[in-house]
């Protein structure tokens, strides 16, 4: 009950509501968007070479533009960030969306508007992410990070069911001119929240980002625990999102099974989000290790050849736990890492965990040619428990704990040096 009182008093915090409205309503415009996408270029004579360069233009400038982004939103307001990247975002897939209802898209403005848009994600997402220890106090940050993710994990199920849904009525261009309007009615609650400017700075961007790297390197369980993530991610995505519905294909049932799963991993996602809101565990690292370890299940089942059911006992059960992660190390970050440099370190984290995914993609794509997809997927379940488990073996690890003071953490790292 505790818990939940705390979701509760972080919504009656103003800043924090508005903060909340916005991500919300532009989440749910921007999970509707890529069907809409996909299907505009579809319509315009693009195959899946011009899907997959799509999704190239949109993850490759996150990976490119993250550190810049970082360094961006330690440097200047961070709800000014947000405001303008919601502004752009808003009006290129507006216009996007009004040449394809005028019958004038060609599929390279498709392309240009989707690298924009990735390219607003880079700066929006570091400056996101450093605003929520700003808008609550640090005891409730636990749950504000638990009431946040419980409505975007909601509008990652329901937005690609309403992007479907209004491109079948309406068509693409009415579908990304929903998600524009997302976007713009999103922009006056950010623009309502007032974040102190951080302390101008006489260094370079690029000395800024060097002293935030050296924060990096001093904190040697934040590198052991982006390591551990870059590790993990790699394996999940890889081995679900690439190889999960070519095996579903060939032995479950094809799109029907795969929808199945990929819903019951959205649910776990959701059911993790309430599960938050009300447990706070306070062994971070050991509580982010067991939870990044369960992922290791669905791929395990995959490899199996289980029943469909098993599959998605297990993908539920991981979403659950990742979601559970997610929110006790966002709310750890917070507290451990100071506000001036949570958006570059946050930068830094997410960078770490991008970079080795589309080599992976083009390097496991490449070995399921010459070996088994299903003993691979089994090789990445190990790699992935091997990896999310590993980092116990460091006491500076073992010893995450909410509410413990920055410079107990540095003593613990150097006695175990």
């Amino acid at each position: 009950m505790q818990r939940i009182k705390e979701s509760g008093e972080a919504l009656k915090n103003r800043q924090f509501r508005n903060f909340w409205i916005g991500r919300v309503i532009s989440s749910l415009g921007s999970t509707a968007a890529p069907v809409a996408i996909a299907f505009a270029a579809l319509d315009a004579g693009g195959g899946p070479q011009w899907l997959g360069l799509l999704l190239a233009l949109n993850v490759a400038p996150q990976v490119l533009l993250l550190l810049a982004g970082g360094v961006l939103g330690d440097r200047v307001s961070r709800d000014r960030v947000m405001v303008v990247c919601n502004l752009v975002s808003g009006i290129v897939q507006g216009g996007i969306a009004l040449l394809l209802i005028l019958g004038r898209a060609e599929l390279w403005m498709l392309a240009a508007s989707v690298l924009l848009l990735g390219s607003a994600s880079a700066f929006f997402q570091p400056a996101s992410q450093g605003s929520i220890a700003q808008l609550v106090p640090a005891n409730q940050r636990v749950a504000a990070n638990a009431v946040l993710r419980l409505p975007l994990n909601v509008a990652r199920v329901l937005g690609p069911a309403l992007g479907g849904i209004l491109v079948a009525v309406f068509g693409p261009g009415w579908a990304l001119a929903f998600n524009s309007a997302t976007f713009l009615i999103s922009l006056f609650f950010l623009a309502a929240i007032k974040l102190p400017a951080p302390m101008p700075s006489k260094d370079s961007a690029f000395a800024s980002f060097k002293a935030g790297f050296s924060h990096f390197k001093a904190r040697r369980w934040y590198m052991v625990m982006v390591a551990q993530s870059a590790v993990t991610v790699l394996m999940w995505l890889v081995g679900f999102q690439l190889f999960g519905p070519v095996i579903s294909e060939q032995s479950m049932g094809g799109a029907a099974a795969w929808g199945l799963i990929s819903g019951g991993f959205a649910a776990g996602l959701v059911g993790g989000s309430l599960v938050a809101v009300s447990v706070r565990p306070q062994r971070v690292g050991l509580t982010v290790s067991l939870c990044l370890a369960t992922q290791s299940l669905p791929l395990a089942a995959l490899a199996l050849n289980l029943p469909l059911w098993a599959v998605i006992v297990c993908v539920v059960a991981a979403g659950v736990a990742l979601d559970i992660s997610i929110v006790s190390w966002s709310a750890f970050f917070q507290e451990q890492i100071p506000q001036q440099l949570q958006s570059r370190l946050s930068s830094i984290s997410t960078f770490g965990q991008l970079l080795p995914v589309p080599l992976g993609y083009l390097a496991f794509g490449l070995l399921a040619g010459v070996v088994q997809q299903s003993l691979l997927v089994g090789i990445m379940a190990g790699v992935l428990l091997l990896a999310a488990l590993t980092p116990l073996l460091l006491p500076s690890v073992r010893s995450l704990r909410l509410g413990t003071a920055a410079d107990e953490l540095t003593e613990l790292e150097d006695a175990a040096a």
